[in-house]
């Protein structure tokens, strides 16, 4: 009989290397049975594949025990394990073109390592079984204690908490996050910080913002991370001295009125006088209020901040500061999100002054407010339907004709209190509502806050609102919101932008805190220098 022989191995061995394999072929396959659940979150492919995977490794190992290896088994159980170990350096190399993570490599983790070290064990023992010398003996009970050593590691790994949590670091732990679901795997800053820097190997996201949006973020423990879900409030609480109070704890004028402001922000009227005020504080009081506001955990901290989702207390979509921002990893999806964008922005510059919005169909519906620009209308585009093509409101930098264009809001009509499902790819454009503004000849005269009996002296009546459900898109160049692409309020938008409406060429020039966001010729443009990234202590 030789090695190549067809028909079963009679020699003891070699074919008690049978009990060994299929050890190593039931590992791999009781790993990947467990995967099923922890990935059915996410596309069809990615759970199926893991349970075709899991079958056929659990099926060669009931085989290999329920008869001697013949070299049919050994053959299929080579070129299975193969494709099965190909796969995953695909997927760790360039990306998989398909499932959750399509076209964007996934990072190494030790759950699929110990995986994969099963399967390359089991070829090479298949190997081996084809090719040995049939003088070579093993112990028949060393190849069963073997095998069983292979399945008590696989259970090991299946019961192990970083199990649960596969799919939730790198690559996969992003496209969780996308759906709502991320949760950090450790409660300590270390484990945070290694999970966030497992993200930004694989995002594909930062150019979405501009450069200011990320330092902002990291300096207010705002999660750009998983949305809102994950606390960063732990990342600047861990380590070092205490820093000193901001204004050496004295405070100011200025800074009680932005702290009175901040705190009324569920109003329009409050939330643009907050922009305003913002605009001619100090850099000092401006740093004051910021520690003030992670201080008060009015923003930052975990999903308290997560969205501007079912808001409706007015104010400028709800939160003051940048809003919270889910990583992208998927190629795809970020190449969607910038096409859309791309036409956004070119739809907005089509209409470069108020003039041309007005002799394309807007109307003005209010005066220049703060934070959120003059808004310009157009009633007939208003339904149930998100076109990025056809955004039913331009924001300009002014009230009069000259006014210069500084975004886009698109505005649905959507009973219910539950937000749109609509939009823009990724899950970080967030609908909110105004409920109960004031409304007159030409448009909106008061605020969410305005009574009834005032609203009513001012010629106008309080409209409901409940179904309008809007957001902003800061895709002008120069308008860039350091708050955030989709941020309800812009902080460039100050009381110095209109004052200077029309009397330059637009892209927000006439701002007074270009300087503070570095958004002044040289680093307007979107982009991410590294200097927020929170995972590495910065910012």
């Amino acid at each position: 009989m030789t090695a190549t022989s067809s028909t079963p191995r009679t020699d003891l061995g070699v074919g008690s290397l049978r009990f060994l394999l299929a050890g190593l072929f039931a590992g791999a396959g009781l790993i990947h049975i467990a995967m099923v659940p922890v990935h059915a979150s996410g596309p069809l492919m990615d759970p199926l594949l893991f349970a075709v995977a899991g079958l056929i490794q659990l099926g060669f190992a009931a085989a290999l025990v329920a008869r001697a290896a013949d070299r049919e088994i050994l053959d299929a159980g080579i070129a299975a394990n193969g494709v099965m170990v190909g796969l995953w350096i695909w997927s760790r190399t360039v990306g998989l073109p398909w499932g959750r993570n399509a076209g964007s490599a996934e990072s190494f983790g030790t759950v699929d390592g110990i995986t994969v070290a099963l399967e390359v064990a089991a070829i090479a023992v298949a190997l081996f079984m084809v090719f040995a010398p049939e003088h070579w003996h093993l112990p028949e009970l060393s190849a069963i204690v073997g095998g069983l050593a292979c399945v008590a590691l696989a259970t090991v790994v299946i019961i192990a908490p970083e199990t649960s949590q596969h799919g939730r670091n790198g690559n996969d732990g992003a496209a969780t996050a996308a759906s709502g679901e991320h949760g950090h795997t450790g409660s300590t800053p270390d484990a945070i910080a290694n999970e966030m820097l497992a993200l930004d190997e694989s995002r594909c996201d930062f150019g979405f913002n501009p450069v200011a949006y990320w330092d902002e973020a990291a300096s207010l423990n705002i999660d750009t991370y998983g949305g809102g879900m994950m606390d960063m409030s732990m990342m600047s609480a861990s380590g070092g001295a205490a820093k000193p109070l901001p204004m050496g704890g004295r405070g100011s004028v200025k800074l009680d009125k932005l702290v009175s402001l901040t705190a009324q922000a569920d109003g329009e009227a409050a939330a643009a006088m907050l922009v305003s005020e913002l605009g001619t504080a100090s850099q000092e009081e401006y740093d004051a209020w910021k520690s003030w506001l992670v201080a008060t955990g009015i923003v930052g901290g975990h999903s308290e901040h997560a969205s501007a989702s079912g808001d409706d207390t007015g104010g400028h979509g709800g939160h003051v500061g940048p809003h919270p921002w889910t990583a992208i990893t998927s190629k795809t999806d970020c190449n969607r999100l910038k096409a859309e964008l791309t036409l956004a922005k070119t739809v907005a510059l089509k209409y470069p002054t108020a003039a041309d919005a007005l002799a394309g169909g807007w109307s003005r519906v209010t005066g220049y407010v703060p934070g959120i620009a003059a808004h310009y209308m157009k009633f007939s585009t208003v339904d149930g339907t998100f076109d990025i093509a056809a955004p039913e409101m331009l924001l300009y930098d002014g009230g009069g004709p000259e006014a210069r264009i500084v975004g886009l809001s698109y505005y649905m009509i959507h009973p219910g209190t539950a937000e749109p499902t609509q939009g823009f790819t990724g899950a970080n454009d967030h609908f909110h509502r105004h409920i109960g503004l004031c409304v007159g000849p030409g448009g909106v005269i008061g605020d969410s806050k305005t009574t009834a009996e005032d609203c009513k002296a001012r010629g106008g009546a309080k409209q409901g609102g409940e179904s309008g459900w809007m957001n902003h898109v800061w895709v002008v160049p120069g308008c860039e919101s350091p708050w955030g692409i989709f941020s309800g309020g812009n902080p460039i938008l100050d009381s110095e932008l209109a004052k200077q409406s029309g009397k330059n060429d637009g892209a927000c020039a006439g701002s007074g805190v270009l300087d503070r966001y570095n958004l002044k010729a040289g680093g307007r443009s979107a982009g991410y220098s590294g200097s927020g990234n929170q995972a590495s202590g910065k910012g």
